[in-house]
């Protein structure tokens, strides 16, 4: 039923219409919108309070986060502190307990001669609380030694911050954007820096905060800017990070004028080539790559292949190892191939690999299970079959958390082989150097179960398993008749998780 308001009026040429009628109809108007527009300001003053509460929901919510952080930064600095002690990482060797001193450690499991000297007391020390706080807290090394540094820090030169951070009136990454700055100033005159900058922290975003602080610190540094460039060319490198989908990121960090030329460069040849398919015809509108895409496409030419506009070139060729079911590589499955050192990719990508690859080594895939039923061995002796095998086993250093490689890591006896460990597949597994040298050096201690699945147990009693990335059979050079079933204990493919923890 619509209101006063909105029903039509009278028609004046009514008999029935008079004067009094047409007041009475417009005050009866005008009462029902003064309603409505009170309604409606009522409906807008309670969205507005609820938007209100719920904002100061998330407010309260993020200045517990703050304060969270805080206590986590006091927790990593007291375990900081505390590690650092003489007597602390004295206890903390291996051979704490031992009647002689330890010599050399042998470095990989192949045997080598080669040796290197035991580390010192306090680096074991160092890397026993980085791996403990990286496994427990599910980071990678180097994200948890960063983090026990910016702890330390905060409990240190910068308690301040840390403050500021426990009352919740900035946040960690505010906290972390001073950091930065002040790790480029003299520690005596950090104090200064950071008196100025905090009552600026609390009221500008971290962006913001970023660009005052770093117009602050080139004014207050008592160094030139000449000289702190020279010393910032050395931290110069490239890192590359896997990401979903099949794609990854690959980071060049380089002097301002090298990274700025190369961006030029490559957008010069993005709009050179974009001019170029806007005038073929035969490319449809749809087709036509952005400038950003370009960009990209031309970056990997050049790194690749070593292309150049004038199309020289053709250099060096990345590296890379790829698994490719023979379904898919035929074409009549969509099952996606394996990049070591990333994961599945999809099945069009595999192929074009496969089809460019100028040799190929036999791999035999089960096309429902997924498992390598057996690895080609007719270019190889009985060692590099071996080695093959756990390298597509493993796929990567099998340490939690770690991502390098299997191509880059060592081969480590479980059980090492002055203790009577044997050299066959079920004893074998890759760890990265560090990793390796980890697991010699400190007291964490690793078992293999069937399966080629890792048991770590840290100095702090927590474990951590790993489990191989492909699920394979006892290697054909190893094992010439057929395997026998399954002890009781022994899991089978169907009772492993379908999803192995990510760490």
């Amino acid at each position: 039923m619509s209101s006063p308001a909105e029903q039509f009026p009278t028609d004046p040429e009514d008999p029935g219409h008079d004067a009094h009628d047409a007041a009475a109809d417009a005050a009866a108007a005008a009462g029902a919108a003064a309603h409505a527009h009170r309604r409606r300001r009522t409906l807008q003053d309670q969205a507005q309070a609820t938007l209100a509460r719920k904002v100061a929901k998330a407010r309260k919510a993020h200045r517990k986060i703050a304060k969270a952080t805080a206590e986590r930064a006091r927790a990593l600095a007291d375990l900081q502190r505390w590690s650092s002690d003489p007597a602390t990482a004295k206890v903390l060797n291996p051979d704490y307990t031992a009647e002689s001193a330890r010599g050399p450690v042998r470095t990989d499991a192949d045997a080598s001669p080669r040796k290197i000297a035991a580390w010192e007391d306090q680096e074991i020390a160092r890397r026993t609380i980085t791996t403990e706080v990286a496994c427990s807290l599910r980071l990678a090394d180097r994200t948890a030694e960063n983090l026990i540094g910016e702890s330390s820090m905060f409990a240190g030169p910068m308690k301040a911050t840390l403050t500021a951070m426990s009352s919740g009136d900035i946040s960690y990454r505010h906290g972390q954007v001073l950091m930065d700055q002040l790790s480029f100033i003299p520690l005596e005159e950090a104090a200064e820096f950071e008196a100025k900058l905090l009552p600026e922290a609390k009221d500008l975003t971290v962006g913001k905060l970023a660009v005052k602080a770093r117009r602050m610190r080139e004014r207050a540094h008592p160094e030139t800017l000449s000289t702190r460039a020279t010393a910032a060319v050395a931290e110069r490198g490239v890192w590359w990070e896997g990401r979903a989908d099949g794609m990854g990121t690959l980071t060049w960090y380089g002097t301002a004028v090298q990274t700025q030329a190369a961006h030029d460069r490559l957008t010069s040849i993005a709009h050179a080539a974009q001019k170029q398919e806007r005038q073929d015809p035969l490319i449809p509108e749809t087709e036509r790559r952005t400038i950003g895409q370009i960009c990209a496409d031309a970056m990997a030419d050049l790194v690749l292949d070593g292309v150049t506009p004038a199309g020289t070139g053709g250099g060096i060729r990345g590296s890379v190892m790829v698994t490719v079911p023979v379904l898919t590589a035929m074409g009549k499955s969509e099952a996606p191939g394996f990049l070591e050192g990333y994961g599945p990719i999809p099945a069009d990508v595999a192929r074009e690999i496969a089809a460019g690859c100028p040799s190929f080594t036999r791999l035999l895939v089960h096309p429902e299970t997924g498992a390598v039923l057996s690895v080609g061995k007719e270019q190889y002796r009985v060692p590099a079959d071996t080695r093959r095998w756990l390298g597509l086993r493993d796929g990567t250093c099998r340490f939690p958390g770690c991502s390098r490689p299997a191509s880059r890591s060592d081969i480590d006896h479980t059980v090492a082989r002055e203790h009577d460990g044997s050299t066959d597949y079920d004893n074998l597994a890759h760890l990265c150097r560090a990793h390796h040298r980890l697991k010699h050096q400190t007291l964490w201690t690793v078992v293999q179960e069937p399966g080629g699945v890792l048991v770590w147990t840290s100095p702090a009693g927590e474990t951590h398993r790993t489990y191989p990335e492909t699920t394979l059979g006892p290697p054909p050079t190893l094992a010439t008749t057929p395997e026998p079933p399954a002890a009781p204990g022994r899991p089978r493919t169907s009772d492993r998780p379908e999803d192995p923890p990510p760490y």
